[in-house]
């Protein structure tokens, strides 16, 4: 006998709701098998009753077999997007050669990692020669929600591809019934508003389910329910034995992992694994799927209004000034993108409120990633301000302050052998937006921007510093508040 408390991911034959008392598949030889069967039915019931079940899930043994539906992470889902956090520090060199999202995803939950903002399942459904009508698949939260997972955050971009039926759930709302998915996004829409998916005798029905958590971290099991042979069936679907999870998007800037498909680079920014919705949604050829329009989406949410949308674009205004004056950072000084990541940060970072009247105000700040000559010549160039001689006269006159928006850091152009991250002198190229802002609003970004090409070398005690900071120098349209500025 199995646990009673036990719940599989694959039932077949009889379902009734509530706990699961397991029956096991049993093989009778000999010539008493019909009393044996009555006394064997008569203790299952005897069992049932005695413990309180009042779910039932039996694997017959003859007169065919029941339908059968599971669920599983899917490395290779429709939304090629990769977002996961790993629990511990992960360097560059240590995932895999970037040949898709798809190994990316499945080294690091091999490292233990959760996918983050959005899981994607696959959900297997085969008749198995009944009739079987699923009617809505939802998600059950299992315990309480936490906050995002802590760890190094491993972000790949990708291409995803729809597949026959996409769907999706998202945790953070209050009925996290299936949605019309699309190849990425998903949409508001409920997926069994006027339909049931009927399954094959057969051939499985395979379903691309994404599971969208944004606010907290969850465990979960899925909930299918239907009818077979028009009486109504519920399946309760798992990761095995136990529920599966996802972890929310953090909303602090922090140091992770991404790939845009030229190796890993070591980057810095807030709210990676966080996915669009759309309203409507558009399918691989930019048309509009049907039934994903609703009226009024819900507020909080980024949705493209257009195929060809791109995550991120318009950047938001920031609302709040800074807590402090250079945000809390994770630094490994022992990898020459960690300390590329902290100079441009902090070199960046200012508030002319609290005295920084220039870019030399920020250089105390930033002095410990630098080399004593360089911090001797003044610290070179910061990574938002090219000029380095003054704040911008309209910031300062506002009492304005800067944000370092993201930052990725990578070896030159061209050069993604991992090993030129790890030699005596490491050359870096370190690709920074930075957003100037002040009260009620105000806000731009440098229209002169560049990229800072950093030398870094290893001292004696194994940690890299910068020893000089070159540029490349390209032009960015300005952003500005659209009311019109005194």
């Amino acid at each position: 006998m199995g646990d009673q408390h036990e719940t599989h991911n694959r039932i077949s034959q009889s379902t009734i709701h509530g706990n699961v008392f397991m029956g096991g598949v049993l093989t009778l030889m000999g010539g008493r098998r019909p009393r044996l069967r009555l006394l064997i039915a008569v203790l299952c019931v005897l069992a049932l009753l005695g413990a309180g079940t009042t779910y039932w899930a039996l694997t017959a043994t003859e007169g065919g077999r029941g339908p059968e539906l599971g669920a599983h992470y899917d490395p290779e889902h429709a939304d090629a997007d990769s977002t996961t956090v790993v629990p511990r520090v992960v360097k560059p060199t240590d995932p895999p050669a970037v040949t898709g999202c798809e190994a990316a995803r499945t080294w690091a939950h091999a490292q233990g990692g959760t996918d983050v903002g959005a899981s994607p399942l696959s959900v297997s459904m085969v008749g198995n020669g009944h009739t079987v009508a699923i009617e809505q698949v939802r998600a059950t939260i299992v315990g309480e929600p936490r906050d995002p997972l802590p760890g190094t955050v491993v972000d790949c971009a990708g291409q995803g591809e729809g597949k026959k039926i996409d769907m999706g759930v998202d945790l953070d709302s209050p009925n996290p019934v299936a949605l019309i998915g699309a190849a990425g996004p998903v949409s508001f829409a409920p997926y069994f508003t006027d339909k049931y998916l009927y399954l094959e005798d057969r051939k499985p029905e395979i379903v691309g389910l994404t599971v969208l958590a944004t606010r907290h971290s969850y465990d979960y099991v899925l909930t299918v329910e239907g009818t077979v042979d028009g009486k109504r069936r519920t399946w309760t679907l798992k990761d095995g034995d136990r529920p599966f999870h996802v972890s929310g998007v953090r909303r602090e800037s922090g140091t992770e992992l991404s790939t845009h498909g030229r190796g890993w680079e070591t980057s810095y920014g807030t709210g990676s694994g966080e996915r669009i919705r759309c309203n409507p949604c558009y399918d691989q050829d930019q048309q509009e799927i049907p039934g994903t329009t609703v009226a009024v989406a819900p507020a909080g949410y980024s949705f493209p209004s257009k195929p060809g949308y791109q995550p991120g674009d318009p950047i938001a205004p920031p609302k709040d000034r800074p807590t402090a004056q250079t945000p809390p950072l994770t630094v490994d000084g022992h990898d020459a993108e960690s300390v590329a990541i902290a100079w441009a940060v902090t070199s960046g970072t200012f508030d002319t409120s609290r005295g920084d009247t220039g870019p030399a105000a920020v250089l105390s700040r930033s002095r410990r990633y630098l080399t004593s000559e360089l911090a001797a010549a003044g610290g070179g160039l910061t990574a938002c301000e090219e000029n380095g001689s003054a704040w911008p006269a309209d910031l300062t006159a506002r009492r304005g302050w800067s944000l370092v928006r993201w930052v990725v850091a990578g070896p030159a152009a061209g050069r993604f052998d991992p090993r030129d991250l790890t030699g005596e002198v490491v050359e870096l190229e370190v690709s920074a937006y930075c957003t100037y802002a002040a009260e009620e609003g105000w806000f731009r970004t440098p229209r002169q921007s560049y990229t800072p090409r950093l030398t870094l070398r290893r001292g004696p005690d194994g940690g890299y510093l910068v020893s000089d900071i070159g540029k490349v120098t390209y032009d960015i349209p300005a952003l500005t508040d659209p009311a019109p500025q005194p």
